[in-house]
C-alpha cells in the first residue's frame, strides 16, 4: 500500500500529528519511522555527505572491508582495476549499524520525498521493501555498470510495488527503442543480467558483515523486479 500525500496528508492508518507534518521531511529521500519511535534518515543529502567522506578518507573503511576480495569491484565493472572498493556498496555502509538491527520482515513506516516535490509518499511496509530506495540508488546510480540504465528508472519511486516499477522501466525501454521489439528484448535481457550480477555481488559483500537480513533481502528482491520486467515484455509480445 502506498499513497501520495499533499500538503494536508491523509493516512489510512493515522500516525502521530508530528509525523504527519510535511516539514518533518524537508529533504528528498527516505525516512524510516520504527514502531519503537526511532527515526532513520536516508536522504540523498545524508547519503552523498557520508559516501563522499568515506571515499575521501580511506581510514574510514574498516581494514576487513578494504582487504576482502568481495568488496572489490566485480569483474564486469569498468573501474575494477582502479577503485579501492565497489562504489555500489557506498549508500549502504554509512547506515549499516542502524539498519542491521532489523529483520527484513520487521514493520516500518516509510516516508519518501521525491526531488523537487511538495508531496510525500507514505507506506506501511516491511524493512526489506522500504530499502528498495537504497538498492535502486545503489544499483542504478552509484554502480558504474547500473548507471548505464539509470534513465530507464525515470518516473520510478521506490515505494512502488515491484510490478509497478517493472511497468515503468519497460515503458521507458520500449519508448527509447521506438517499439522495435528486438531492441527491447536485447536491452531487457542485457540490463537484467548485469543488474542481477551486481546485486549478487552486493549480497556476497553484505553476507560478510550482516547479522540480520534486511539489507541482504532488499538486494535479493532485485530479482523480483527484473522478473516482472521480463514478464511485461513477454505479455507485450504475446498480445501483439
Amino acid at each position: 500500500m502506498y499513497v501520495h500525500l499533499p500538503i494536508v496528508p491523509f493516512f489510512e492508518r493515522p500516525l502521530k500529528m508530528h509525523d504527519c507534518d510535511i516539514s518533518s521531511f524537508p529533504d528528498p529521500g527516505l525516512y524510516l519511522l520504527l514502531p519503537d519511535g526511532e527515526r532513520i534518515v536516508l536522504t540523498h543529502r545524508e547519503i552523498e555527505k557520508s559516501t563522499d567522506s568515506i571515499l575521501n578518507d580511506r581510514e574510514a573503511l574498516p581494514e576487513s572491508m578494504r582487504s576482502a576480495a568481495d568488496y572489490k569491484p566485480c569483474e564486469i565493472c569498468p573501474e575494477r582495476d582502479t577503485a579501492v572498493i565497489c562504489h555500489a556498496i557506498m549508500p549502504t555502509i554509512p547506515f549499516f549499524d542502524d539498519i542491521d538491527r532489523y529483520m527484513s520482515y520487521d514493520e516500518v513506516t516509510a516516508v519518501y520525498r521525491e526531488k523537487d516535490s511538495k508531496s510525500i509518499i507514505v507506506s506501511e511496509t516491511t524493512m526489506a521493501e522500504a530499502l528498495k530506495f537504497i538498492t535502486i540508488l545503489s544499483l542504478s546510480d552509484y554502480c558504474e555498470v547500473g548507471n548505464k540504465y539509470l534513465r530507464y528508472f525515470s518516473g520510478v519511486n521506490p515505494m512502488m510495488p515491484a510490478d509497478k516499477i517493472a511497468k515503468v522501466v519497460f515503458k521507458n525501454i520500449f519508448l527509447e527503442s521506438r517499439g522495435n521489439i528486438e531492441r527491447v528484448q536485447e536491452k531487457v535481457y542485457v540490463m537484467s543480467d548485469e543488474i542481477l550480477h551486481t546485486a549478487k555481488c552486493q549480497v556476497a559483500r553484505l553476507n560478510l558483515i550482516c547479522s540480520r537480513d534486511a539489507f541482504v533481502n532488499a538486494y535479493v528482491n532485485t530479482d523480483l523486479i527484473t522478473s516482472f520486467i521480463k514478464k511485461e515484455m513477454r505479455e507485450y509480445i504475446s498480445a501483439n
